[in-house]
């Protein structure tokens, strides 16, 4: 599936942890009791990572370490944003720098955290 479509959402992370102990902590997420919706997630290492341009701001995030790739295609988009609002609210709260790319970015916290001064950022 994920050969042949593009995600539904990309979140762009800047944690210092392996995309083992990463994806364990997302997937910790995306299949709690309480969320509300599932999702197939796929971690990769940015090829683009780069030490100083990460933390420019606002364009960085796209030299963070990694990016998520979430596919969904079985959830509504309200069900999408859902998940993807509360996996931002908590890897913010862990002081993670995140950025979600979607198209339904007006749904999310921060918008994603695009170009917003309110959510963690990588220096």
């Amino acid at each position: 599936m994920t050969d042949l479509r593009s995600p539904d959402c990309r979140l762009y992370v800047d944690a210092e942890m392996s995309e083992t102990e990463l994806l364990g902590l997302v997937m910790q997420m995306v299949f709690a009791p309480e969320a509300s919706a599932r999702a197939e997630v796929v971690v990769v290492k940015n090829e683009d990572y780069d030490t100083r341009r990460r933390a420019q701001f606002p364009h960085g995030f796209l030299y963070f370490r990694y990016y998520i790739d979430l596919y969904m295609p079985e959830e509504s988009r309200k069900a999408q944003a859902k998940l993807v609002s509360a996996l931002l609210q908590e890897l913010w709260d862990m002081g993670i720098p995140t950025v979600a790319a979607s198209p339904f970015e007006d749904l999310l916290p921060e918008r994603g955290g695009y170009k917003s001064r309110a959510i963690p950022w990588a220096y």
